[in-house]
């Protein structure tokens, strides 16, 4: 029997197989990029000709890298299934509009106010992914020009200096990321860091049943904690969700 403070969750298909691996490819890519690209700018006068080339090969194939597993992150946009779409990054459908507006009161409030549970993409952070995903990819044009230009050239080009800006721009995104996910993940109990594993976010039945109102178009549903159930095993099954109870 379950107690008072264990809480049913809905499981619900959101992230597919391909997106996910893009999503782990890019962070780890991006990563090297990081590490290399910190080492270059902080040391790079003071390291050895040898160590210097070693560093720039890392820099270089895991700019290729990070590049491969971006032009098919763009690709996935236009021909991935719903949650890996570009229409689920931008605040287009009057749902998605309210959850931009939920989520900033909630940021306004220092996570005091309810995060808005969604099903894939926040509304209000899409935007950012999309910028992410302009930066990023003006970083690989970048990269890959300076690449073609002898060293003495490149260090001296503006295309450099804009490269550099570009890097702390992709860093303050990727820490205000992973600390908003954090936030999300603490404070809304959706399981976001799981989702990207296995593919599933969590969610009660009252946000399950809001939800699928949101995306059938009908009313928002308020849902009855004493009813809360009933209704939701057609839904459930018809979408390939299972139940689980955390203990809250």
């Amino acid at each position: 029997m379950a107690s008072a403070t264990d809480t049913r969750y809905i499981l619900h298909p959101v992230w597919d197989p391909l997106l996910r691996a893009l999503h782990w490819w890019m962070a780890l890519a991006i990563m090297a990029q990081f590490t290399s690209g910190t080492i270059l700018l902080t040391l790079g006068n003071d390291m050895s000709d040898a160590l210097m080339g070693k560093i720039d090969i890392v820099h270089y194939y895991g700019g290729y890298a990070f590049a491969a597993g971006l032009v098919l992150r763009i690709i996935w946009l236009f021909v991935g299934p719903p949650t890996a779409r570009w229409r689920d990054l931008l605040p287009l459908t009057p749902a998605q509009r309210r959850i931009w507006r939920e989520t900033l009161l909630c940021y306004l409030s220092g996570f005091r106010r309810p995060i808005s549970a969604y099903r894939g993409h926040n509304a209000f952070a899409g935007p950012a992914y999309l910028a992410f995903f302009v930066i990023a990819a003006a970083q690989v044009i970048l990269g890959i020009t300076l690449s073609l230009m002898s060293d003495s050239e490149a260090m001296t080009s503006p295309l450099m200096t804009i490269h550099e800006w570009g890097f702390f721009l992709l860093l303050a995104f990727v820490i205000i990321h992973i600390a908003l996910v954090i936030a999300h993940e603490i404070a809304g109990r959706h399981g976001l860091i799981s989702a990207m594993i296995h593919g599933h976010k969590g969610f009660t039945e009252p946000e399950y049943q809001t939800l699928h109102a949101d995306r059938d178009g009908a009313p928002r549903v308020q849902a009855d904690p004493d009813t809360e159930m009933e209704g939701l095993g057609d839904v459930a099954a018809t979408h390939g969700d299972t139940r689980e109870t955390r203990r809250e």
